[in-house]
């Protein structure tokens, strides 16, 4: 399944959503986002199993292992947090003396639990969706240059759960289809010495075709004056960085001092990078179309994002939640900012439309 939107907008979205969900402890305004979220991964889902057995159409259906593992330990950490913190005047029930859990179960302690999976689970599904519409060759092709061999790592790690439970699912229905039956935990062993054995093959199949493209092998000499100011301006980066922290730390009395000096040596870090990178031959055999659905999305994931941080800054208050006392177990709600947590479901709003 291709993407249906630009990959770079659907990277700002990811970090709108991600930026969203760190910033806010509000478990109504967190509810919105999950549900938002979640429509639209039914409606990926709803896609993929339209779109036949392609690999690039199992990759919303292979991350619903992930999805469910999340659920699961988002019960865990309600049922965790109420058993181990016994703060809070309303006392449900109050179990015996046992070591650790034992004492008054609170339900300010089970809101906490369930704020914390809240924010577990919501950025669990937001990471999901991005890797359902995206595959590996796409975030490897975003990654600059510079970091190629790091967004080789990378994409190769994150290809591996879903093409592992896509390959566990091809083997059971093989297996299942040859007679077997899986009673207990001595029948799966065929089970796994297929799935380790289709792991080797494609582990060699990858390094074979790295080696056949000429993986490491494209990279332009540099001259010593190349070299000397990458390796200067990487230096004097880190020791400007080094002297930003040390002033916004101590001199707190002018902090704009520590933060110029931190954004300078990030600029020369990064001025660094981008210069090691352009030795990097790269090569695009398809060009990324922006469309008009691209800049709808775009929009709305920088209004998203935008907003929030500004919330965050001027108003915190108003995305700050806390169960225990002092502070109000019922959580406040803005009917406008609620609005706000509902903007991650417009790809599918945007893909129903095209």
């Amino acid at each position: 399944m291709q993407p249906s939107f630009h990959p770079y907008t659907w990277t700002l979205w990811l970090v709108a959503g991600m930026s969203m969900v760190l910033l806010t402890r509000n478990p109504l305004y967190l509810l919105i986002l999950l549900v938002a979220a979640g429509l639209l991964y039914a409606v990926l889902l709803q896609e993929a199993a339209q779109h036949g057995n392609s690999a690039a159409s199992q990759q919303p259906l292979a991350w619903r292992v992930i999805v469910r593992l999340a659920l699961f330990l988002w019960g865990f950490t309600i049922l965790f947090n109420a058993l181990t913190v016994h703060v809070g005047p309303h006392i449900l029930f109050t179990l015996p003396r046992w070591p650790v859990i034992g004492g008054p179960i609170t339900l300010e302690a089970l809101v906490y639990g369930f704020v914390t999976g809240l924010n577990f689970v919501s950025l669990i599904l937001l990471f999901a969706i991005y890797n359902s519409v995206l595959g590996p060759h796409d975030i490897l092709r975003m990654i600059p240059g510079f970091a190629y061999q790091t967004g080789v790592a990378i994409s190769i790690a994150i290809s591996f759960v879903p093409q592992t439970v896509v390959a566990w699912s091809e083997i059971r229905e093989a297996q299942r289809l040859r007679g077997h039956r899986v009673k207990g935990w001595r029948d799966t062993l065929p089970l796994f010495i297929s799935l380790l054995s289709h792991g080797l093959d494609r582990a060699i199949q990858l390094a074979e075709s790295m080696d056949a493209r000429g993986f490491g092998g494209r990279i332009l000499p540099a001259n010593p004056r190349q070299m000397w100011l990458v390796r200067s301006s990487a230096l004097l980066g880190l020791l400007l960085m080094l002297a930003g922290l040390i002033s916004k730390s101590w001199h707190t009395a002018v902090p704009w001092l520590g933060l110029s000096l931190m954004a300078a040596g990030a600029t020369l870090m990064l001025l660094s990078l981008w210069q090691g990178g352009a030795r990097v031959q790269r090569s695009r055999y398809r060009r990324w179309l922006w469309r008009p659905q691209d800049w709808a999305l775009l929009l709305s994931s920088g209004l998203m994002l935008l907003t929030t941080t500004i919330i965050h800054w001027r108003w915190p208050h108003w995305l700050y939640y806390y169960p225990y006392p002092p502070h109000n177990l019922i959580p406040d709600f803005n009917a406008l900012l609620g609005l706000l947590f509902i903007l991650p479901l417009m790809p599918a709003l945007l893909r129903k439309g095209s």
